[in-house]
């Protein structure tokens, strides 16, 4: 048993003791800050608490991961592979948590002492931090924003390797501006920021950078990003079939694309024959409307889709962030520059933001944001059990930066500097979801087990850790008592 003293003026005081007579409960073999953690007899433990924003420090961030390694983070593998949830930690996390709809977490359990270090992490969003002092037997509140933010540049921390080829009716480039990524990170590919930049038929750096073609025209060159992003062009232009099939199989393997209005020709393919290729079937009833002769109208009030976990969490963070309001029993959400291409998601795909549009008689319903995991048809594993999804594709039916040039011909000059809009807000959570671990949306997100936390044959250790059962080796499917460490005997 390891006990915590607490001295007062030099003094020792029974009433102190009473309060800080601290174990760890077993402590045998422990190892790095494992020894450092203590608990009060009658339960009570070290805390953490805060608040994880984004770059900026303006907007919480809901499903981070935060927690306190018990060994060496590592560098994240270039490329993209498949990151499922639960399997894109490093360093043994020792205690874990993830936070609320409002941005909030409270880590329990946590070592005492100077220095602790702490990660905050969602996807390959990564930042470590270190806290001056954690006291025993004690909650400590984290209120330096800077120290729970997500990294501006690659000094601070990881930030994903990301593509944008612009275009010229959503300037999405000066979302990520706003969201505190610093202009430095903005480069040419071969730059050596973790936004490289490409141009399709929108804002352009100076000097010119790649055309967006040069993006998805190659398989090998979207194979090295974790996430891309493809704007609205202002018309549906039609992709070559070869980069329909680029991007396929980018998502196939685990890559994120978070496309806007015209871009759904990355999806359905471009009217009349908009069902040929038709890259992504069975994932909603696309009707295309490229003359826009049914556009919603402006602003167009949408309600929150909570009839499913991240849904849910998702309308209550919209209220928190100033930018949703309750109205007829939901949550809604203002947006402009709306238009009406998806009348319905098919299963498999997930509904964030809709309503009737009563630009059509009777009203039709328009879906404004879905989002949907790839492969749409994962093929079975070689065991039989379900494939794996390891990408995303998220699709907004709207403009997210509706109003955000200056009129300068070339960025970060032609970004607006002004508040987030509530609806950039709404995709601020939209594209950190997306860089987001991957797991079924119709479940609520879960955290793995850390160090010495109870597990079992079917819940998973964090990354790098095992299953154990009481003889050391792998917890099976009749064990109970079974906790996670680092080393099998």
């Amino acid at each position: 048993m390891k006990r915590c003293f607490l001295w007062v003026l030099g003094a020792f005081t029974a009433s102190v003791w009473a309060a800080c007579n601290c174990g760890h409960g077993n402590n045998d073999g422990c190892v790095n800050l494992e020894c450092q953690q203590v608990t009060r007899p009658d339960g009570g433990t070290t805390t953490l608490t805060g608040t994880v924003y984004d770059p900026s420090g303006q907007v919480p961030l809901y499903n981070a991961l935060v927690y306190v390694p018990n060994g060496q983070t590592q560098p994240f593998t270039p490329g993209v592979t498949c990151d499922r949830c639960g399997a894109v930690t490093s360093g043994s996390p020792l205690v874990i948590t993830l936070t609320r709809p409002d941005g909030t977490f409270s880590l329990q359990n946590v070592p005492t002492g100077n220095n602790i270090p702490l990660v905050i992490q969602i996807g390959r969003w990564r930042r470590q931090v270190t806290i001056p002092s954690v006291a025993s037997c004690s909650s400590t509140p984290i209120t330096d924003v800077n120290l729970v933010r997500m990294p501006r540049n690659q000094s601070e921390g990881d930030i994903p390797l990301m593509a944008i080829a612009t275009g010229n009716a959503d300037p999405f480039e000066c979302l990520l501006r706003k969201i505190g990524i610093a202009d430095s990170e903005f480069t040419p590919p071969d730059g050596g920021g973790r936004v490289h930049y490409y141009r399709e038929n929108g804002i352009d750096m100076s000097p010119p950078t790649p055309p967006g073609s040069a993006l998805w025209s190659d398989d090998g060159t979207l194979m090295n990003y974790d996430v891309v992003l493809l704007p609205c062009e202002g018309a549906p232009n039609q992709k070559p079939f070869s980069a329909n099939q680029n991007i396929i199989n980018y998502t196939s393997a685990g890559g994120r694309v978070f496309t806007t209005h015209f871009g759904y020709v990355w999806i359905v393919g471009v009217p009349p024959g908009y069902f040929v290729p038709n890259p992504f079937p069975l994932t909603g009833d696309w009707r295309p409307d490229p003359n826009q002769v049914h556009n919603p109208p402006d602003p167009f009030a949408v309600q929150v889709d909570q009839t499913f976990p991240k849904g849910d969490a998702f309308a209550h963070w919209l209220v928190n962030v100033d930018a949703g309001y309750l109205g007829s029993g939901s949550t809604l959400l203002d947006l402009h520059q709306t238009r009406h291409d998806l009348f319905g998601v098919d299963v498999g795909s997930t509904r964030w933001l809709w309503n009737p549009n009563p630009s059509y008689t009777p009203p039709q319903i328009s879906v404004q944001h879905m989002t949907f995991n790839t492969p749409v048809n994962p093929p079975a594993q070689p065991d039989g059990g379900a494939g794996l999804q390891c990408g995303r594709l998220v699709f907004s039916d709207f403009h997210v930066t509706a109003d955000a040039l200056t009129g300068a011909p070339n960025f970060p000059a032609s970004c607006k500097v002004a508040p987030l809009t509530p609806q950039e807000k709404a995709l601020v959570f939209m594209l950190f979801d997306v860089s987001s671990c991957i797991q079924a949306d119709t479940a609520p997100p879960t955290v793995c087990a850390g160090v010495r936390q109870s597990c079992s044959a079917a819940t998973a250790c964090c990354n790098g850790l095992f299953c154990k059962n009481s003889a050391g080796q792998v917890c099976g499917a009749s064990d109970t008592g079974c906790d996670c460490g680092a080393r099998l005997n």
